[in-house]
């Protein structure tokens, strides 16, 4: 929704599609560091949604509505003159990084389960060929949801866990740690 009047209309909840390490001709690399949000608890990323004040060279995170300024090497940035991570048809930016990551990737999945048996054969077929794809070093979390929410820990061996949360029963922050 792009107002909160239309989204106080919607009849169907919005929703996200994101595929992992999707190839995209569209949208080559960008070389340079990802500029963060200086808030040290927030440190989102400039995004297309982020409100941008060009006069005074500052941006406005859209997560914690910290103002930021933009980098020395964003001095002629304009309306005219945007970075990749400020164009609309970029939401999804691969940064490629001079410095070595310092942390391994994290790949959170979310699935809904409520569909029918040849959905779920897609859907785990799909699965299947993301995990082959990830690196060796990375982080999975995987969340399921249907009647209940699904919490699985992926680490163990052996003995898989998972903790269920029913949807008619409220959970503190507290109790679910």
């Amino acid at each position: 929704p792009t107002s909160r009047i239309e989204a106080t209309r919607m009849v169907v909840p919005v929703s996200c599609l994101y595929t992992p390490l999707k190839e995209r001709p569209d949208l080559p690399p960008v070389c340079y560091e990802p500029v963060e949000c200086g808030n040290a608890s927030c440190r989102a990323i400039l995004n297309p949604f982020c409100a941008v004040d060009f006069q005074a060279k500052a941006w406005t995170c859209n997560i914690c509505n910290t103002r930021n300024p933009f980098p020395r090497h964003y001095k002629d940035i304009s309306p005219q003159n945007l970075p990749a991570e400020l164009i609309g048809n970029f939401s999804t930016i691969e940064y490629t990084l001079a410095r070595q990551a310092t942390v391994p990737p994290v790949f959170l999945y979310v699935m809904d389960l409520c569909m029918d048996e040849e959905d779920l054969q897609a859907l785990k077929e799909s699965m299947v060929m993301s995990l082959s794809l990830l690196p060796q070093n990375a982080i999975v979390g995987l969340i399921t949801f249907g009647t209940t929410v699904q919490l699985h820990e992926l680490g163990t061996e052996g003995c898989s866990k998972s903790y269920v949360f029913r949807g008619t029963k409220d959970f503190t922050a507290k109790k679910v740690q």
